[in-house]
């Protein structure tokens, strides 16, 4: 099964978030460390949500992105919960290997004002169980 995953989906650099921005690592053979399969899918999902759409356009991606950002500054009330909602879901239906968005909910993390937590189930292509993410938003 793990090697279906890898194969259905796919390989990609892996990144690490450092210093409020992303880093390739390296692996143990001193090369450029890979995200494959499950991994890379959830590298792929989170990405996605991170980079603002429209950004990628110039590289012929005008679609890629969230709308995430533009939300940055509003009160976290409801409404804004919902409208996260909605543009995380958008976005991540763009994926090709993403069947649906089954559901998303929002929380506040106690001690966190202005971080809303994103909590998705996704249904991928050919895979029977959903893939959980979780994605934190900052309103500041």
């Amino acid at each position: 099964m793990a090697g279906e995953r890898a194969a259905l989906f796919g390989s990609d650099l892996q990144v690490v978030e450092r210093a409020g921005g992303l880093d390739l690592l390296p692996d143990a053979a001193g090369d450029l460390a890979l995200a494959q399969g499950n991994d890379n899918i959830v590298q792929a999902l989170t990405l996605r949500l991170r980079v603002r759409k429209g950004e990628l356009a110039r590289l012929g991606w005008a679609e890629y992105g969230s709308r995430l950002h533009e939300l940055i500054g509003e009160p976290n009330n409801r409404r804004t919960h919902l409208k996260l909602m909605a543009f995380a879901r958008a976005a991540i239906e763009q994926d090709a290997r993403v069947s649906k968005v089954t559901s998303v909910e929002s929380m506040v993390i106690a001690g966190e004002r202005d971080v809303v937590r994103l909590l998705m189930e996704i249904s991928l292509i050919e895979t029977p169980n959903p893939l959980n993410l979780v994605f934190d938003v900052k309103l500041t």
